[in-house]
This record gives structure tokens, C-alpha cells and sequence, in this order.
């Protein structure tokens, strides 16, 4: 006796189902990491470029002749030391968002979070750029490229929690 297994009803509502651990990434989630990587790459070069006016700085600070004005070349070589700390905190933080953006790619559920949070960091860096004329336009991009990675990633939670074994 054979029997057959009823049609479900065409109107019932259907449960989605649950993800597969080899689930493939959704294309937010690769735009997203493929954005924090970028972003990365173009901070770091940014830190590098920073690190070469630190050493102009410097370079400029041993060239003073210091009989005119005393402790002029002091002043300098301080702040050459300054701008060197800041290109030290700048390549920092475009290596955490290299690094964040490929653990994205890869699942990592810390990425996903300290994602979010390179990229909050990032758009309040990118506000602050707005109020000046000449980088109003690079700071609208960079702003919008941030709110877009913690979007994405926000909305994304499903897929990296599927990816816990």
C-alpha cells in the first residue's frame, strides 16, 4: 500500500529555512568587508604620507640655524614628534580596518562587531571633515561609505551567526 504525500495548501504561509553552515556570504556582507579594506589600504597610505611630513619636519628642524631665533629649531623637532604620533594612531587604525575588512570576508563574528565599530569611528572622523570647504565632498564619501559597512554589517548578523559551529 503506497502512499502519497499531500500537496501543501498553496496559501499556507511557507517558514524560511534555516541556514546551512556552508551557507555562501550575501553581497552586503562582501561589500561591506571589500569596503573596510579599501578604506584600510587608503588609511594606511594616508599614515604613510603623514610619516613623510613628520620627516620633513624633522629634516627642517636639524636645518634651522637657531643663533636667529633660539629654541626655533626645538619647536620644530617637537612638532615633528607630534605629527609622527598622529601618523602612528592613523596607520593604526587603517591596519584595524584591513584586518577587520578581511576577517569580515571570512565570518569572523569579532569582525563583524569591530566592524561596526572602525566604521562608527570612521564616519565621525569623516563628520568632522565636512565643515571644511576643500574636503567637504571626500568627506561626504567617506561618510557614506562608513554608514554603508555598518548597515550592512548590522543587518547581516543572520549570516555570521550561521557560521558558529
Amino acid at each position: 500500500m503506497t502512499q502519497s504525500v499531500p500537496s501543501p495548501d498553496p496559501g499556507a504561509p511557507v517558514a524560511p529555512a534555516a541556514p546551512a553552515a556552508g551557507t555562501a556570504r550575501p553581497g552586503m556582507i562582501t561589500a561591506a568587508g571589500i569596503t573596510l579594506i579599501v578604506l584600510g589600504v587608503l588609511t594606511v597610505l594616508i599614515g604613510l604620507f603623514v610619516v613623510l611630513g613628520a620627516a620633513l619636519f624633522a629634516g627642517a628642524a636639524g636645518g634651522i640655524d637657531s643663533g636667529e631665533v633660539p629654541g626655533l629649531g626645538g619647536m620644530f623637532g617637537a612638532f615633528a614628534g607630534a605629527i609622527l604620533f598622529l601618523a602612528i594612531i592613523v596607520l593604526g587604525f587603517g591596519v584595524l580596518q584591513f584586518v577587520t575588512g578581511l576577517n569580515v570576508m571570512g565570518g569572523r563574528s569579532w569582525a563583524r562587531i569591530t566592524g561596526i565599530v572602525v566604521a562608527a569611528i570612521g564616519a565621525l572622523f569623516a563628520l568632522a571633515g565636512i565643515g571644511d570647504a576643500s574636503g567637504a565632498v571626500i568627506s561626504i564619501v567617506l561618510l557614506a561609505a562608513n554608514a554603508f559597512v555598518i548597515y550592512a554589517l548590522a543587518v547581516g548578523g543572520e549570516w555570521f551567526a550561521s557560521r558558529v559551529s
